[in-house]
């Protein structure tokens, strides 16, 4: 695991790599709730500490192998992926996520100071959905997805993908995230994180988080004052 110097603490920021559900955008509840249709069938129901505690940030794939654990389904986890997929296909035809309180605004200030880019556990199409519906296309110079690596969080390979696209050091960045899994996957990369507390996920391990604040706009003020030191 690696440790900061005070050094690089210090170092100037270049860019900001930003997770997308949950830092960004609302989408949390909205997966729980597809989750849940996804399972019905098979006659259970995910309470929300099962999906808050152990679901939360985690990539489908190994939410479905999980739920098959948990729940001592006799199912192929690939059974529920397909269906997660279409469940996700199904909302996303009409729907996109909201953004978490003054995310487009931070964006747009945070773009004018650093380079920016987006690095997501999820798929590629909801994430679109996500920059189309909320026109932040522009804003971000390169957008890794789940579906752009083989190991996903909490395996560094987005943001390293990332960084690399970027041509960029990882000591010269930040990422911000509000998952263990994706404090995890950006510290392993080499990056300092901002850990955004969630409430609903209060057993999170945001040890390896360079700081922890309670909201994206706390996140942006920290950005801000290293920006200007």
């Amino acid at each position: 695991m690696h440790l900061f110097t005070l050094t690089e603490l210090l170092m100037p920021l270049r860019a900001i790599l930003f997770d997308h559900d949950g830092t960004l955008v609302d989408s949390e509840a909205t997966h729980m709730q597809l989750w849940r249709e996804v399972v019905a069938p098979y006659g259970v129901q995910i309470s929300d500490s099962d999906y808050w505690q152990r679901m939360l940030g985690v990539p489908m794939e190994q939410n479905a192998t999980d739920i098959v654990q948990m729940y001592a389904l006799e199912v192929d986890p690939e059974a529920l992926i397909r269906a997660k997929i279409d469940a996700n296909e199904r909302f996303l035809t009409e729907h996109w996520f909201p953004q978490m309180p003054e995310a487009s605004r931070i964006l747009s200030h945070l773009s004018q100071r650093c380079r920016l880019a987006l690095v997501s556990g999820s798929q590629r199409n909801c994430v679109d959905a996500s920059l189309h519906g909320h026109g932040w296309h522009t804003l971000f110079e390169q957008v890794v997805t789940g579906d752009d690596v083989t190991r996903n969080k909490p395996h560094p390979d987005g943001y390293l993908k990332a960084l690399q696209l970027m041509q960029l050091d990882p000591e010269l960045c930040v990422a911000v995230e509000d998952t263990e899994v994706g404090v995890l996957a950006a510290h392993d990369a080499g990056l300092r994180v901002i850990a955004i507390r969630n409430p609903l996920a209060s057993t999170h391990n945001f040890g390896p988080a360079t700081v922890v604040v309670d909201s994206l706009i706390d996140a942006e003020a920290w950005i801000t004052a290293q920006i200007n030191n």
